[in-house]
């Protein structure tokens, strides 16, 4: 049986970059002390905020 998590994420987003990109989120996410995943959901987050 998997580990019990609070709030689980099942749906899954695809988007392919290039290598400019990636390094950028590399280093966006590393100057944020978060991973690339953590800081795309915490972006999303601020940009529905600010349009709603």
């Amino acid at each position: 049986m998997g580990k019990s998590v609070e709030n689980p994420k099942k749906n899954i987003i695809s988007c392919r970059v290039n290598d400019r990109e990636m390094e950028a989120l590399q280093d966006l996410a590393k100057k944020a002390g978060t991973n690339i995943s953590d800081l795309v959901r915490q972006s999303i987050m601020s940009l529905a905020h600010s349009h709603g």
